[in-house]
């Protein structure tokens, strides 16, 4: 167990110890493996379960334990309703571990509220997909809009990365938003990276694509940069190659090769949303102090006197277009998430989707979405901001939601 999990069970023992209901907790405690049904202090504490002195011996003795104990005392604790307990362990006011902190600002004062947001969709009163001057804009009339495939990975039982407990609040609004905004979504959940890349082939072989004007592909889960800077989605059955390296690495951008004009001929020239809720290395982006200096450039740039080639025109298409792919963060930082109510990203996504989709396109939608999130910060004074890559996606995608002919 880590030396900083070890100080927090030491830290939290008075405030947490007779808020504690040891028959209903140990059962679980068993059961996660935190003790092993054969450990020597079993028959000892049996016979004085309900004592504060027992109780205080449980709790301060999980940290001799092996390195998922912190984890499983944490999954252990919300099973057997003892949630209040979990929060407390877990740190509401701790920004030491990025995918796990209840965020404050340096007043004191929670950025989020304690209830995990309620969607509510605006509904659109008009299409605006066939007017448009310079820009074109992607049909957006299907009935229903499009499919969607949300992967959530909450529990981690075969790794050493914390659960994520309050992705679930992430999973439940995203499922509501788009079911609202007239999608059919498909949910799935603690899939191992072979479990994700099965689901994705399958989603992308649906034959329904066909008959719908676009897709979403959502993924929340751990992430981390692999030794080629690559964005790697941690499946549950992710281990560091340090310590285990057979377990099936996925690729963010393999995710995207699953939907190519060649893979996927059903959604060619749809708009293919692919967003992705996880870390991407270990960096912590610290806030700047903003002075308003800035230098003006101009460029001249000579004109050709080459002549155009006339390329024949063949109806083609090419092979990465109407594409979109939406990180959380930059490449090789870190994505926080609250631990009561969920990720920041998400959380101002769900916001942002619910009240303007109905009047703005997607590509607008994301950058109000980083626009709020570059407000937020960590007590340490953290800050996250999103990217946005384009593959081919040059026309402007309104989601009309709630609007059909």
């Amino acid at each position: 167990m880590d030396q900083r999990d070890r100080e927090q069970i030491d830290h939290c023992c008075e405030n947490v110890v007779p808020k504690i209901i040891m028959t209903k907790l140990l059962p679980k405690l068993l059961e996660n493996k935190v003790y092993n049904r054969d450990d020597v202090n079993i028959p000892r504490w049996m016979k004085n379960l309900e004592t504060q002195d027992t109780v205080k011996d449980i709790w301060l003795t999980i940290r001799t334990r092996g390195p998922n104990a912190f984890k499983n005392l944490i999954l252990s604790l919300r099973q057997s309703d003892h949630e209040n307990v979990a929060n407390i362990l877990e740190g509401r006011n701790d920004t030491s571990n990025a995918n796990n902190t209840r965020q404050e600002d340096p007043l004191g004062h929670h950025i989020w509220s304690d209830e995990p947001l309620k969607i509510k969709v605006r509904k659109a009163t008009k299409f605006v997909d066939r007017d448009y001057e310079n820009i074109e804009r992607y049909p957006m009339r299907s009935n229903p809009r499009g499919l969607v495939l949300i992967i959530t990975n909450i529990y981690y039982e075969l790794s050493y990365e914390k659960h994520r407990f309050s992705a679930k609040h992430d999973n439940n609004n995203l499922k509501k938003l788009f079911e609202e905004m007239g999608f059919i979504v498909f949910s799935y959940g603690n899939l191992t990276g072979q479990e994700i890349k099965s689901k994705i082939k399958e989603f992308s072989k649906n034959k329904d694509l066909k008959s719908v004007d676009s897709c979403f592909v959502i993924i929340t889960s751990h992430g981390t940069e692999d030794e080629e800077s690559n964005t790697e989605i941690q499946g549950t059955d992710y281990h560091s190659a340090s310590r285990q390296a057979n377990y099936e690495k996925v690729l963010c951008t393999e995710i995207c090769d699953y939907f190519t004009a060649e893979a996927c001929d059903q959604l060619a020239g749809k708009p293919k949303i692919f967003i992705f809720q996880l870390c991407r290395g270990k960096k912590k982006q610290k806030s700047v102090a903003h002075y308003r200096i800035t230098t003006d450039t101009c460029v001249s740039v000579k004109p050709s006197d080459e002549p155009s080639l006339e390329i024949p025109h063949v109806q083609t298409t090419r092979n990465y277009s109407d594409m979109l792919v939406v990180q959380s963060t930059l490449p090789g930082y870190v994505s926080y998430r609250d631990c009561i109510t969920g990720s920041w990203f998400i959380q101002i996504l769900c916001k942002v989707f619910m009240n303007h989709a109905c009047t703005h396109h997607v590509e607008d939608l994301f950058r109000m979405i980083d626009a709020e999130l570059k407000h937020l910060r960590t007590i340490n004074n953290e800050c996250q901001t999103s990217c946005i890559q384009s593959m081919g996606f040059n026309k402007h995608c309104y989601i009309h939601p709630g609007l059909f002919e």
